[in-house]
């Protein structure tokens, strides 16, 4: 829900196309843009706090990160409002929360779907010091990542690291993580 709040909100104020990085990213144009996190509170009023982290005016990065992070500026030359980019955000979020509470769940994966750039291609899914390479498939009706091996397995996965440097030879490699199948 919020990396689609997110991604819509950079595309109405920017005019750019952003994509879906499952879990928590958004890139433009092959670089990370864009980060979300969330934490999930259980209590007796259960809630979500959301982080998003957005690059929008910076012209300059560590030299450590400034192969893979962009910014709006960097990318189009443009310095953006923030004020604005925040207002669309917050109507963005207030949109997507509505529908998810109208079980609107699968139109959100969908939306989620055509916002990414990532299926049917390998990755290697990196998740507690392990490893499993294969192809991302989708997503199931969760949100879930569905994974191929090539031992014709499907995993399904709540949260890792994507990563898109993954060959077909890797998959032979792989270092289980505990998945549903």
């Amino acid at each position: 829900m919020a990396g689609v709040a997110t991604a819509s909100a950079i595309q109405q104020q920017a005019s750019v196309q952003v994509k879906l990085k499952w879990p928590n990213d958004i890139l433009l144009n092959g670089r990370k843009l864009a980060g979300i996190l969330c934490e999930c509170i259980h209590s007796t009023s259960p809630a979500v706090i959301i982080g998003i982290g957005i690059n929008l005016n910076q012209s300059i990065f560590p030299a450590e990160i400034q192969d893979i992070a962009t910014s709006i500026k960097l990318e189009t030359g443009n310095t953006i409002n923030r004020t604005d980019l925040v207002l669309s955000l917050l109507e963005n979020l207030d949109y997507e929360y509505e529908e998810f509470l109208q079980k609107k769940r699968t139109c959100l994966v969908e939306k989620w779907t055509e916002k990414a750039d990532m299926f049917d291609k390998v990755i290697t899914l990196y998740q507690k010091g392990k490893s499993l390479t294969g192809t991302a498939t989708g997503l199931d009706h969760e949100g879930r990542l569905i994974l191929q091996t090539l031992d014709g397995k499907q995993h399904i996965l709540e949260s890792g690291e994507v990563s898109f440097n993954a060959t077909a030879q890797q998959a032979d490699q792989c270092q289980g993580i505990p998945t549903q199948t």
